[in-house]
């Protein structure tokens, strides 16, 4: 009897650990807005850590990119989990209440085909970490903070803001 139970524990581990050797390293892809912003689709059910601007308000919750881009910008939904850890969670509470700009770096998996969001977004970062968050705002119409690029004005991309 001795016998079989010590084969069975000796099995059971080489099993265990076999199985943990066999588990798919679930590591973040280092990615700046700018190579999501040319080719998103690649980037689909993919572990990514992004650095970029989380703009939300009313019904509104998307990354916008933390420097002008050549490829110009793609409408990304953001979903936070509710798995996050306790640093994420913390950081996550201290953004603005109500509306805000946040830069920061996001990581989660990258997903295409939407609907998102409201329905106008074809892809979307389901974010469970937030690191680093460099800065933080509620928007204004009286004053943009320095830090939130304007993309939007004509010679943007040639006065060097490429991301």
């Amino acid at each position: 009897m001795k016998p079989l139970f010590i084969s069975s524990i000796i099995l059971l581990t080489n099993c265990a650990v076999a199985g943990a050797a066999n588990k798919p390293q679930n590591v973040a892809q280092d990615v700046t807005y700018c190579e999501l912003a040319k080719s998103p689709s690649a980037f689909s059910g993919k572990r990514i850590r992004v650095r970029a601007i989380y703009s939300y308000m009313f019904e509104v919750s998307r990354l916008k990119p933390p420097a002008c881009c050549a490829e110009g910008d793609v409408a990304v939904w953001v979903d936070f989990s509710e798995e996050m850890d306790g640093n994420s969670k913390r950081l996550f509470h201290k953004f603005p209440k109500g509306m805000g700009f946040v830069l920061a770096t996001f990581e989660g998996v990258f997903q295409s085909g939407g609907p998102f969001g409201d329905g106008g977004y074809r892809f979307k970062l389901a974010v469970d970490k937030i690191e680093a968050v460099e800065n933080k705002a509620n928007p204004s119409p009286a004053h943009r903070p320095a830090w939130i690029p304007n993309c939007e004005a004509p010679s943007a991309v040639s006065r060097g803001n490429k991301g």
